[in-house]
């Protein structure tokens, strides 16, 4: 009786752990062909990836009206959800003073939080923060870190 429920169990499991595999490999949308009410859908169901895209659209004027501030509650929402590019995207917005007033710490921030999580254009920029000073003190070690950390050359 035990062994019957036993193998229940783990065929109950297997069955299942197949299954989880299956959805996480399903195929992820061409979010560049669609237009934007299905970003929008997507983005509401929570998909980072429409998240940034959209935020993009915003920050562009792309089949959108240009606005910078939904731009980036956007991209702060794709990049919780973990969107390593939304991050770098935010990080641009701060660098360059696009529809945010320009701050060089708030920029380092979000490309070290990309890099941290294992984005190598986030690695990249992490570096030449620490090469120029920019948002956060120069340090020439830990510029070289992250940029052989990110496999790019300058």
């Amino acid at each position: 009786m035990r062994k019957k429920l036993l193998v229940g169990i783990l065929s109950f499991v297997a069955i299942l752990g197949i299954m989880l595999v299956i959805l996480d490999n399903q195929e992820k949308p061409n979010y560049a062909a669609l237009d934007v009410l299905e970003l929008k859908e997507l983005s509401d169901e929570g998909d980072r990836e429409a998240q940034g895209v959209l935020a993009y659209y915003y920050q562009e004027g792309i089949n959108v009206k240009k606005d910078y501030e939904k731009s980036l509650e956007l991209y702060l929402k794709s990049a919780e959800n973990g969107n390593t590019t939304s991050m770098i995207n935010i990080a641009y917005l701060y660098s360059n003073g696009i529809g945010v007033e320009q701050n060089h710490k708030e920029a380092f921030k979000w490309n070290l939080q990309a890099a941290e999580n294992g984005d190598s254009s986030g690695m990249f920029n992490v570096s030449r923060k620490y090469e120029f000073g920019l948002g956060v003190e120069r340090n020439p070690e830990k510029a070289t870190y992250w940029l052989e950390k990110s496999g790019k050359e300058i």
